[in-house]
């Protein structure tokens, strides 16, 4: 509706300077006067329109029989037994006549996929034309090792048809690589609405929708649940449950932060700037001053998943592919909305060390790449929607809408890309949650640790 009411507004803009411009007249002439010269011909002599151009003619592709060849660890293409699946089975027959190709999915597991495009590419023939794999893992290494083509060479990256952010994403020296129809779904915090209702306190929706979902409004609900139920001396409700590499991370995005930079093109560790600092002493003081988190006992990555699935916790960082696992768990009334703001944070953010995206290897089929765009726009939801699945995690509208939303705050952390960064850095952020480390002596001793990573990831 925006964007037809723009149109809508320069059209009319452009009526009313014709209208204006045939309505006024030279020195007040009236028309039988302006109408006739002194050779009694008329004045201003009718103008013949500009010719319009040719609408551009539509690019005839020939596949010669040659398979459109797609690696991932999912299946890419339509099954039986769905609306969409038939709809995609559809178009494949379709195109793979109207192309002279056909589909091809190339099977892969998600660990193998970097190496079999590696292997091949080095071999002189890429084993498909589009592979799945997350942005860390083909940025910077993939693309320093001259093993992808940049779609930005032969597709126009500026059409608005792309998520606003993909070049961004995607991104690499100013070339696009990776390519995706939407960049929709985020992480965020997960919430138990009827625990937090039963404590007396505000939904953190409302809260966010009135501007106050910040730090401050996330760790009185955090106080206020943490208690002991039952009078046995031992704490078992508790505020938040949390994996520190991701939370952290955002936690220090939240804040508009990281905790590396780029200067003049190149990646410096900047793990020790004020807004980063506060970020560290305000995740400390949670397990530390105000005993909010719960303890993980039992040494699990995936603890504080199953703990909030209890139903005893309040809040927990999550992406929003887990929200299905939490309706099976505690029922329908949770959650999910975006981080809470930090104090020199200025908008809500996304952070995440990785995305799923497509790429193009050195030396496949450019052909095969363009159908596929293709058949991705074609079988993609329109614009506000989502697919079932994804309706799925959610227990209500606004937590729907929020995940949708997050497209729009995404934010790539600048070292996702360092091989061993992410573990070495996580190690010290839960030594710092641990009490092991204050933030000023933990981040000062993996400091040079950090730039050696940075300095091998350059060669």
């Amino acid at each position: 509706m925006i964007k037809k009411a723009k149109r809508f507004s320069v059209l009319s803009i452009v009526l009313v300077m014709m209208l204006v411009t045939a309505c006024s007249g030279g020195g007040g002439a009236k028309p039988a006067d302006q109408a006739k010269g002194n050779d009694n011909k008329p004045a201003v002599e009718d103008k013949q329109p500009d010719p319009q151009p040719e609408p551009p003619k539509e690019e005839v592709i020939d596949m010669k029989n040659k398979p459109i060849r797609v690696m991932s660890w999912g299946v890419p293409f339509g099954e039986a037994g769905s609306e969409l699946g038939e709809k995609k089975i559809a178009l494949e027959k379709e195109m793979s006549a109207k192309y002279n190709t056909k589909f091809e999915h190339v099977q892969a597991t998600w660990n193998d996929i970097g190496d079999k495009v590696v292997t091949s590419v080095m071999a002189g023939e890429p084993i498909a034309d589009i592979f799945l794999i997350e942005t860390n893992r083909a940025i910077p290494a993939m693309v320093k090792n001259d093993m992808l083509t940049p779609i930005s060479d032969f597709l126009d990256v500026n059409d608005p048809k792309w998520p606003a952010k993909m070049k961004e994403i995607g991104g690499y020296n100013g070339k696009a690589y990776g390519f995706t129809t939407s960049l929709g779904g985020g992480s965020g915090i997960y919430y138990n609405r009827g625990l937090i209702k039963k404590e007396g306190l505000e939904d953190p929706q409302e809260l966010m929708e009135k501007g106050q979902w910040n730090w401050e409004s996330f760790l009185n609900i955090a106080k206020t649940v943490t208690k002991d139920t039952n009078g046995d001396g031992q704490l078992d409700q508790y505020g938040v449950a949390l994996d520190a590499n991701s939370f952290v991370r955002t936690l220090i995005a939240s804040n508009g932060a990281d905790i590396t930079k780029f200067v003049d093109g190149k990646l410096v560790y900047d793990g020790e700037n004020p807004e980063a600092m506060e970020a560290l002493h305000f995740f400390n003081d949670l397990y530390q001053v105000h005993k909010v988190v719960k303890p993980n006992k039992d040494g699990n990555w995936d603890d504080y998943i199953n703990s909030f699935n209890t139903g005893n916790i309040a809040m927990r960082y999550g992406e929003f592919w887990e929200g299905e696992g939490i309706k099976n768990s505690i029922g329908d009334d949770y959650g999910f909305i975006f981080f809470p703001k930090g104090p020199k944070g200025k908008d809500f953010v996304y952070s995440t060390d990785a995305v799923g995206m497509w790429w193009v290897p050195k030396g496949a089929n450019q052909d095969a790449v363009k159908l596929f765009i293709d058949y991705l726009f074609e079988t993609a939801p329109p614009a506000g929607e989502v697919d079932a699945w994804v309706e799925a995690q959610f227990s209500d509208e606004k937590s729907l809408q929020n995940s949708i939303k997050m497209a729009d705050y995404i934010n790539l952390v600048s070292w996702s890309g360092i091989p061993d960064f992410g573990a070495t850095i996580r190690k010290t952020w839960n030594d710092i949650g641990a009490g092991k480390e204050t933030p000023e002596t933990g981040m000062a001793k993996v400091k040079p640790v950090l730039e050696g990573l940075i300095k091998a990831a350059e060669k």
